[in-house]
């Protein structure tokens, strides 16, 4: 079994690739998704949150506070690689187990902060989602109803989509030119392909 991870900065498309991925049958680990899933329930990640930033980090009904999370992570550097340091560890943890249970040789880990997270090292080969800078705000605005500058605000968050490119074995381009689907069949042979590794 190979673990595949795939990332792209926010507005990219790797959501959009991650279901075509679950489309076709290969089983796509959420990380984002798990993470939120694992702060509410995993004992250990609820009591260091709590530790590090007090009760208040979660709400009266013991679910984590998602608009004062935001907040950490969007503003405080230092809170963010806290928080990182705490929560990542258990998802790889998870995502472990996970592969396991999985019958298929290609599984897939999608996650935005892959390599601001570190985990590059983890996965046999990496696929980067990119798009022009242009497409990626405007998708977001009506994703999230959301204003420009607060998304150019979040991409200014994550590492430049140059560099986890330049970090990534593949790329798909999720410009409204090349077809995703195509660009999809041309990299899984090569990720089914034993010789193939990082």
């Amino acid at each position: 079994m190979k673990a595949i991870g795939l990332t792209g900065g926010i507005g990219s498309g790797k959501s959009t690739v991650a279901r075509i991925l679950k489309h076709m049958g290969y089983p796509v680990y959420i990380a984002d998704k798990e993470a939120s899933h694992l702060m509410n329930t995993h004992p250990e990640i609820r009591k260091e949150l709590k530790k590090q930033f007090g009760t208040t980090i979660y709400t009266p009904q013991e679910q984590i506070d998602k608009p004062r999370l935001a907040h950490l992570i969007f503003n405080d550097t230092r809170a963010l690689s806290t928080i990182n340091g705490i929560v990542h560890p258990k998802v790889m943890q998870d995502f472990r187990q996970w592969s396991l249970q999985q019958n298929n040789k290609l599984v897939f880990f999608e996650s935005a902060i892959l390599f601001e997270a570190g985990l590059g090292t983890f996965f046999n080969s990496v696929i980067c989602v990119t798009a022009p800078e242009s497409l990626r705000i405007s998708r977001v605005v009506n994703r999230d109803r959301t204003t420009p500058g607060q998304v150019k605000e979040r991409i200014r968050n994550q590492l430049d989509d140059t560099f986890k490119c330049r970090q990534a074995d593949f790329i798909i381009h999720n410009d409204r030119i090349h077809l995703i689907l195509e660009q999809l069949m041309k990299i899984l042979p090569q990720l089914n392909d034993e010789k193939q590794h990082k």
